[in-house]
């Protein structure tokens, strides 16, 4: 397909409302996309459920389209949020699908301060939601994309991360600005913008030269947001200590327990548990129950003890 078009989720669409941007359908991955609606013609239910019963779960907007679409899909996602009437299911589909999107065209230009600032305010709906909703969360869990994309693992991490939030903050002293914190889950990973796809998504062991530059990630993610100015005391020390861990063996500074900010050692345990339960090219997920064990038997002293166990008993309230 051409790369003049990007796929967009038929759930970030709004039924009566008028896209500012072009719509197109895929009928053969061997043939670039078709016009189906021109921008600003409106987009009825009966549309909508039309797509619905082709089964068509993407639509595709042309690449020099892409700020029509993503200041209509931000609107779209707050005002999703605040419908009374709109159920759960829906809210949660669309801040997920929204957030993925956001995030994919971010880590190809990771110094946008509009998509950044468009991630974040996307990202702040979704944690709203779910301290308001308990349901929510658990939708939002169920919602997470097994296949692993460096974008999609972003949005992964910050569900687990703020549902483990919910469990550990209110015994924590202090006031503590959970959008803030999510945005920093969000952005954990910016820094591997800058870190070729082959070295990611490498199959086997890096090499020294590989493994230099996969720890500089974190660092080089602090640079990008200071130089973006969407850095934050908190979501520096996010970004910046996710892959410390409690036994001083973790990088970039070799922290050890009480000198990782709690926030990073929630982060920690999300961006773990959803490595390994994501589809990867050279292995197969692991089920939830598997990695928890992986996690408790061969990492344990990588992590937070108590924050794990709360973690552990989150998987558990959902199958309650």
């Amino acid at each position: 397909m051409s790369e003049s078009y990007f796929p967009i989720s038929l759930h970030s669409l709004r039924f009566d409302t008028v896209p500012p941007f072009d719509l197109y359908l895929l009928h053969s991955s061997s043939s670039p996309p078709v016009l189906y609606r021109h921008k600003d013609t409106q987009f009825t239910e009966e549309v909508l459920e039309k797509l619905k019963q082709n089964d068509v779960q993407n639509l595709f907007v042309p690449r020099h389209q892409r700020e029509d679409y993503f200041g209509y899909s931000s609107k779209m996602v707050a005002e999703t949020v605040r419908d009374p009437d709109a159920p759960v299911e829906k809210k949660t589909r669309v801040v997920y699908d929204t957030t993925a999107t956001i995030m994919e065209d971010l880590f190809v230009s990771p110094r946008s301060n509009i998509r950044i600032q468009q991630a974040k305010d996307t990202i702040n709906q979704a944690v709203d939601l779910m301290a308001n909703d308990q349901e929510a969360t658990r939708k939002m869990i169920f919602l997470t994309c097994h296949d692993y994309y460096t974008y999609t693992h972003s949005v992964n991490v910050t569900i687990f991360a703020t549902a483990l939030m919910q469990k550990v903050l209110p015994h924590l002293p202090g006031e503590h600005n959970y959008q803030v914190i999510g945005e920093g889950f969000l952005l954990h990973d910016i820094g591997k913008s800058a870190i070729p796809p082959g070295v990611i998504n490498k199959p086997g062991k890096l090499d020294d030269e590989e493994w230099r530059l996969m720890r500089r990630h974190p660092q080089i993610g602090q640079e990008i947001l200071n130089s973006t100015r969407h850095g934050d005391p908190i979501i520096d020390a996010i970004v910046l200590q996710h892959h410390e861990k409690m036994n001083g063996q973790g990088y970039p500074h070799g922290l050890r327990d009480d000198e990782i900010h709690p926030y990073a050692r929630i982060c920690a345990l999300a961006d773990v548990f959803d490595a390994i339960t994501t589809v990867r090219s050279y292995r197969d997920p692991m089920p939830t129950a598997v990695a928890l064990k992986v996690m408790r038997d061969e990492m344990g002293e990588h992590f937070d003890w108590d924050y794990f166990n709360e973690f552990v008993k989150l998987f558990g309230e959902l199958n309650e």
